[in-house]
């Protein structure tokens, strides 16, 4: 059964609490196996922000002894049958909202180029890698292994000028800038590595490797800003041989040529914890190839957020023990005391500022809580504002603490708003210029609106409560919101309630702050879906004609199914899929059009064909350019017939 707030774990971004369940239950487990009679003092998370030192080594030696005293207490708590040291695979992702398309290419052609939306990005000025790309005239697409690059513009020229196979690769996104083309791949075989490819797409019908970059680890995210390519990689910093946890030195392979980082160019907080990874910011020239590695020594990052002028990399601490001077060790002879420090769930950021390729680690502070996604994080008029959800064990019993965060550049804090709404989950966030929105849910979906108009003294302004949740934001002018997210009903029997088909808000935010929603649009039954709602990359905009075009998985209810009136509401049968097209005013939504890739003797519910499920949309002109794992289809705007379709590789 699928009911909201009380089981969210569908989606990736955790359901805090239930996050700090699995984390105590980790830490009751770990201490039964030592036999020890230990109490979490009741409390709340740490009350403030906290800056903290940064430093980078001098030397290996100096690096190998930071990392061999952290493979020490993983491999103590391995010896332990504990958690290895780290809460590997508990980072908090998740999906977020957009701002404005910034995107613009500029391949030369002999054809007038018309107007065109773009990939859909958080920071206007800041690219955001995706698997489709346009220029006007040609749409680069990236599919599981392969890049396809095709003439898209007259629709009667749509084809596929040449595809670079990636067989066995994974391939993960791509940028385009000028006539360069970077590609991200994943080689899933044998140690994971992460291969970071420049091309010269001067010619499209013959691209040309010029530079590839690779890195065993996994991938994180990656922007494109001032001509540069910033790609984010973490690298273990430790390995396991036999049982034992050894360090590993960060190493980079420069075509084909391996190269270890110089220690001075590696950066860890003075009093970090549950290091386990090199956190590594690459930068390449998309002209030349030119490249730059910089690391921190992180725990597992979840996520990034990128101004115009920094990155922040942030990684969530959940709740650790100190004991004999080793960070995260809990082994302290058989013995753990009221002495032994107990630091509650946060989340550790780090700030490095970049320009022109040249980045730049500034300083590291830790926020209470968890971060849900990049759209909780923002830089205005110099200062980082931050919204988490942390838990409290108070009493024996497990809660939330919703919180927004105001901090320099130095990450102090400088303000905050605490406990917005105990107990209840953060599921979007938004910050437009002055204003900030947050969207938490347990049984209905409070909107709240919170002034930075004085940045040291946050206020929220109102909280607008309506049935269902927001997972999406994206602002619109004169203090307009879309919110894409879930009806919901509430449960009659607990603290909870069902999900139901997909809805779209059109939310107003007036002057005063006060806030209404100014109309609302249900789309299907309850197994309704749409990628919009973990991936803000799949939600297309087009801000000079209104247009909205949104990917719908539809689920619908048979006629004559009966319902108990006691039991939860039944889920639908998958039916369709494709995009709802919408113009939006400002008294709501106007169904345009759909498109769907199935034939139409067939839909999504008879023939469940993947590569055929829409997961990007691209407008140029009056054209309408839908986009799955096997084709590229062109419809009119106005008619929405198909004018033509394009397989891919």
């Amino acid at each position: 059964m699928q009911k909201a707030s009380a089981n969210h774990t569908w989606r990736k971004d955790a359901a805090i609490l239930v996050i700090g369940i699995v984390c105590t239950a980790g830490l009751v487990g770990m201490f039964s196996v030592l036999s020890l009679n230990y109490n979490v003092p009741p409390g709340n998370p740490p009350a403030n922000a906290v800056a903290e030192g940064i430093s980078s080594f001098q030397g290996y030696p100096g690096l190998r002894a930071f990392i061999d005293a952290n493979a020490k207490s993983a491999q103590r708590y391995g010896a332990l049958g504990g958690f290895g040291g780290i809460f590997v695979g508990l980072p908090v992702m998740g999906n977020g909202v957009a701002a404005v398309p910034t995107y613009a290419g500029a391949l030369t052609s002999s054809v007038s180029t018309p107007s065109f939306t773009s990939t859909n990005v958080q920071v206007q000025g800041v690219d955001e890698i995706d698997r489709v790309k346009t220029d006007g005239t040609h749409l680069f697409v990236s599919t599981a292994d392969a890049v396809t690059m095709m003439n898209a513009y007259p629709p009667n020229s749509t084809a596929v000028l040449s595809t670079i196979s990636f067989k066995g690769d994974n391939v993960l996104g791509i940028e385009v800038y000028q006539d360069r083309l970077f590609v991200v791949s994943q080689r899933p075989s044998g140690d994971m590595y992460i291969d970071l490819l420049l091309y010269d797409v001067s010619n499209l019908s013959s691209p040309r490797l010029m530079e590839n970059s690779s890195i065993q680890g996994s991938y994180v995210s990656a922007r494109m800003a001032q001509g540069y390519a910033y790609a984010v990689v973490q690298q273990p910093s430790y390995q396991w041989t036999n049982g034992n946890a050894t360090a590993a030195m960060p190493e980079v392979y420069e075509n084909g040529n391996m190269v270890v980082l110089p220690p001075t160019s590696i950066f860890y907080a003075q009093n970090v914890t549950l290091i386990s990874y090199y956190t590594m910011i690459v930068s390449m020239s998309m002209s030349t190839g030119t490249n730059n590695v910089t690391a921190v020594l992180t725990g597992p990052s979840s996520t990034i957020y990128v101004s115009t002028a920094n990155i922040y990399v942030v990684y969530a601490n959940y709740p650790v023990f100190y004991a004999d001077g080793i960070p995260g060790d809990v082994f302290n002879g058989g013995i753990a005391t009221p002495t032994t420090m107990v630091q509650s769930q946060n989340s550790t950021i780090f700030r490095a500022s970049y320009s022109n390729g040249a980045v730049n680690v500034a300083a590291v502070g830790s926020v209470p809580g968890a971060v849900l996604n990049q759209f909780s994080m923002d830089e205005y008029d110099g200062y980082f504002r931050v919204a988490t959800s942390g838990t409290a064990v108070i009493n024996g019993v497990g809660t939330t603490s919703d919180d927004v965060y105001v901090l320099d550049q130095n990450m102090s804090q400088v303000a905050a708003l605490k406990n917005i709404a105990p107990g209840e989950n953060i599921y979007a966030v938004r910050f437009v210029d002055d204003m900030g929105y947050v969207v938490t849910f347990e049984q209905i979906d409070p909107l709240f609106a919170i002034s930075f108009k004085d940045v040291t003294n946050p206020v929220i302004l109102s909280a607008l409560k309506v049935t269902g949740f927001s997972d999406y934001l994206h602002p619109l002018p004169n203090g307009y919101l879309i919110g894409v997210g879930k009806d919901a009903v509430p449960s009659s029997d607990g603290d909870f309630a069902w999900y139901l088909g997909l809805k779209l808000s059109l939310f107003q935010v007036f002057d005063n702050g006060t806030s209404t929603q100014v109309s609302k649009y249900l789309i299907g039954d309850r197994g309704t879906d749409s990628p919009v709602l973990s991936d803000h990359l799949a939600f297309t905009f087009d801000s000079t004609r209104n247009i909205m075009v949104i990917p719908v998985t539809l689920a619908q209810v048979s006629g004559n199914q009966t319902v108990d009136p006691n039991s939860p509401p039944p889920y639908g049968d998958i039916v369709w899929q494709g995009v709802y097209v919408f113009n939006v005013t400002d008294t709501g939504f106007t169904l345009l059009g759909k498109v769907s890739q199935y034939p139409a003797s067939q839909n999504f519910g008879d023939s469940p064909n993947s590569s055929l499920q829409i997961d990007r949309s691209v407008i140029i002109g009056n054209y309408l350019y839908t986009i799955s794992q096997g084709e590229v289809m062109v419809s009119d705007l106005s008619s929405f017939s198909t004018l033509a379709t394009a397989p891919l590789a």
